[in-house]
């Protein structure tokens, strides 16, 4: 007993340490890399003024704008916001480019074949009840400076993973302590590159999205244990990267490529490239539901793009727009789940709303009459990488009916 008091003092001594330093390295970041943010604070910091509050057929007001723009790298996790984006045919650049999967055994047909009995990786969301902690789950873009240009694994830069930290174990009390007094990150975290140079090792495997089924990479070699353990998964869990070669092709109602001059693509988005949501038609729904929920944030909706400017709805039947200098196709309305139930800042579900409050009134496609939209799913009129910013002048050039078709 004497001998472990004598060792305690070091021991907890070498933990603060190595605290401090993780500490210094999570303020400071990498050197020779610059992370992926906007500057200054949030252009979300004032969604709940009165301003943006503009009811079904106000009379029109001009100066239509992109407010935010934002990204999400790992699907139902985390947005990253920026002040300029880089937008491609496949939509924005590092949106929806990983996932989270887990390895489940099908359901299937008492004559199912060997085959589809076999377990297979499927990607996993805020969707499936238990998942909602995925909200708090934070990556972060870090892209290379070109004054650092080197030959390594990460020249294509690298994307960090934050998760928090859950002490355990008999020096759990010492880690809250440090946590509470700055000297320990309350995050713990990974790190994959963004970019899998040619001569990798991941594996290329088969991941299930809706019903297509890509073949992708996995990259379990960078995913902790203990994150499964956070997100209290017990199968097999690890994250899944799109390969740059592989997109999925878009079709169901977005422009054919005839009309496109090529045939737009995402990665783990679920059907389109880019997602539009009117703040004016936030709000109004906001004021629906302010009793069970009186902080209502976008951020529910997991758009790219936010605009201020219209009356609430005035987005139903925008067909084609454009956004500075550049024109998207309104390929369909966004038909709505039960994943904006779930709060981004908590990653608490609501039991009910604002799904139902949604399907009170917003059933309004007669192409899946019995889900609510809110939204639009775009298409980007061109495949080169261009870039759109916050305070870019919205126009509407084109409108008419949408008909959904489901996937």
């Amino acid at each position: 007993m004497d001998h472990f008091a004598i060792l305690v003092p070091p021991i907890l001594l070498a933990i603060t340490i190595i605290c401090a330093q993780e500490a210094w390295r999570t303020r400071n970041g990498p050197k020779g890399y610059r992370r992926l943010t906007l500057q200054g604070s949030s252009n979300m910091a004032d969604e709940y003024d009165e301003k943006y509050t503009r009811p079904p057929g106000s009379p029109p007001q001009s100066g239509w704008k992109v407010k935010a723009l934002l990204i999400h790298p790992i699907k139902s996790c985390a947005p990253v916001e920026l002040d300029v984006a880089d937008v491609d045919g496949a939509g924005f650049v590092w949106d929806r480019k990983f996932a989270f999967a887990e390895l489940v055994t099908p359901q299937t047909r008492l004559d199912a074949s060997e085959a589809e009995k076999q377990p297979r990786w499927t990607f996993r969301t805020q969707r499936q009840p238990g998942l909602e902690k995925l909200a708090r789950v934070r990556p972060e873009i870090w892209l290379p400076e070109l004054v650092a240009a080197r030959s390594s694994p990460l020249d294509g830069g690298f994307m960090v993973v934050r998760y928090p930290r859950v002490p355990s174990g008999p020096f759990s009390g010492l880690f809250k302590l440090l946590i509470s007094l700055g000297l320990l990150s309350p995050e713990k975290s990974f790190m994959v590159p963004l970019v899998p140079p040619e001569n990798h090792k991941y594996p290329v495997e088969q991941v299930t999205i809706w019903r297509d089924s890509p073949t992708w990479l996995n990259l379990s070699v960078h995913v902790p244990d203990d994150l499964r353990t956070y997100l209290g998964v017990t199968n097999p869990f690890t994250l899944f990267r799109v390969d740059p070669k592989s997109y999925r092709e878009v079709y169901r109602c977005a422009p054919r490529k005839d009309e496109l001059g090529y045939q737009s693509v995402v990665g783990f988005a679920d059907a389109y490239p880019v997602h539009l949501l009117n703040i004016a038609s936030v709000r109004d729904l906001a004021g629906r539901v302010k009793k069970d929920i009186p902080h209502f944030s976008a951020r529910r909706f997991r758009a790219n793009i936010l605009v201020s400017g219209p009356s609430a709805y005035d987005e139903d039947d925008w067909k084609k727009i454009k956004m500075g200098d550049h024109v998207f196709f309104c390929a369909c309305h966004t038909v709505r789940c039960r994943l904006p139930n779930v709060d981004p800042d908590t990653a608490q579900r609501h039991a009910v709303e604002p799904d139902k409050t949604l399907k009170s009134f917003r059933c309004i496609d007669d192409g899946d009459p019995l889900n609510a939209c809110l939204g639009l799913q775009l298409v980007p009129a061109e495949s080169n990488t261009f870039q759109i910013r916050v305070g870019d002048e919205i126009q509407v050039l084109g409108r008419g009916e949408h008909h959904y078709i489901k996937q």
